[in-house]
């Protein structure tokens, strides 16, 4: 679990406890649903006296439970979700569009955002067999990098913002460990803007295809990425490109329309 640099924790308006309580919840995950003490130390890399203290006063606020000295979530974790999700008209927004879409393809179709590096999933219709390894649900965080939703939103991005992003996990060796090179990623990134989509085949995981268009607000600004994933035993590239791309961007236009017709005046990103 990623704890901000010193120079960071070293400003004034900065209180590192709240940061550290919130990498305790965030080290909760599907492969991580119950944990030690000593295991929630190693996720999130601190002491097991901070960890311990940290996670009783988790335990006393209610977000917390402990049955014989292994932890999880409790179910009030999810008013701070719950609070972005209803303070946000995007998802209200996206969801009868994705829902019918899903109808439409009986494969799964999800909305997600960017934020700070990292894509979340806001809202999303699944498909009737699980596709993925790894459970998608609102909230599931995914890596923009080997991501057809990624993509989209990435090759939005001004150049300055991009290659700063791109630097980052440049020097964190994150595209290497992707098996991707900056060159030949930032070909593709110039493919998906100049097409307005992207198509995704088995990089995220063997047998998995997915592609995405972005969504705009009424200036024109990309805000999200719409994705469709499928299995490759079920739809062929073919299939994916000829019957599913044009019902995923003409999904994606009327969530633009829909987004322009609230006027300037709402802020979706």
């Amino acid at each position: 679990m990623e704890i901000l640099p010193p120079a960071l924790q070293r400003d004034g308006d900065f209180v590192q406890s709240l940061e550290k309580g919130l990498a305790v919840l965030r080290s909760f995950s599907d492969e991580h649903q119950q944990m030690t003490l000593s295991d929630v130390a190693r996720q999130t890399g601190l002491s097991k006296p901070s960890a311990r203290r940290l996670l009783l006063t988790l335990q006393k606020l209610g977000y917390v439970s402990s049955n014989d000295g292994a932890f999880r979530l409790r179910p009030r974790v999810l008013d701070i979700g719950y609070a972005y999700l209803s303070s946000v008209e995007l998802p209200a927004v996206v969801e009868p569009f994705l829902n019918e879409l899903n109808a439409q393809l009986r494969e799964a179709c999800s909305v997600g955002v960017f934020d700070e590096d990292r894509i979340y999933y806001i809202a999303r219709a699944s498909a009737q067999k699980r596709i993925m390894t790894f459970n998608v649900r609102v909230g599931t965080r995914i890596d923009p990098l080997p991501t057809a939703l990624g993509r989209v939103i990435l090759a939005s991005m001004p150049q300055d913002e991009l290659d700063a992003y791109l630097n980052m996990r440049e020097e964190a060796g994150d595209m290497e460990g992707a098996g991707l090179d900056r060159e030949s990623f930032s070909r593709i990134l110039s493919e998906v803007r100049s097409q307005g989509w992207c198509l995704v085949d088995q990089e995220v995981e063997a047998g998995v295809r997915t592609i995405a268009a972005p969504i705009h607000d009424v200036s024109g600004k990309v805000i999200a990425g719409i994705n469709v994933a499928v299995h490759t035993a079920r739809v062929s590239m073919e299939t994916l490109r000829d019957d599913f791309l044009p019902r995923l961007i003409e999904t994606r236009n009327r969530i633009d329309e829909a987004i322009a017709s609230y006027g300037p005046a709402v802020n979706f990103s």
